[in-house]
């Protein structure tokens, strides 16, 4: 009778191979993730380096367009401008005393006090 007996066990365990596979897939997918992230890095760093040399270049540069407008701005070289280019160029008049207004704190009076208080309502007439 043994030898007519069924025998219960699969030729190829399923269970187990599916098991296995799927553990390597979640495993192989973790590791591309991973290097991918890796690389993702690595560029965002490189772009950053390259943002960074140029934002110094500008930042450079900036400087270098401000000291030049500060000096070909600056009265010496406006009146060497005048002098070379009389005919182009405007006139530098220097201002006299009579053209300056000056205007003078207002001296409070004897009556009026500096603190005032402030309101919404219209005087009585």
């Amino acid at each position: 009778m043994s030898s007519n007996r069924r025998r219960n066990a699969n030729l190829l365990p399923v269970a187990r191979i599916l098991l296995v596979g799927t553990l390597l897939l979640t495993v192989g997918g973790g590791a591309l993730f991973y290097v991918n992230a890796k690389n993702e890095v690595h560029r965002n760093g490189q772009r950053k380096k390259e943002l960074e040399r140029e934002l110094l270049a500008l930042e450079t540069k900036d400087e270098v367009i401000t000291s030049r407008i500060a000096k070909l701005s600056s009265f010496d070289s406006l009146r060497r401008r005048q002098v070379q280019e009389r005919d182009v160029f405007a006139k530098l008049v220097p201002v006299t005393d009579n053209l300056v207004v000056r205007l003078q704190d207002k001296v409070p009076t004897a009556g009026e006090s500096q603190v005032r208080t402030v309101s919404n309502l219209q005087p009585a007439r």
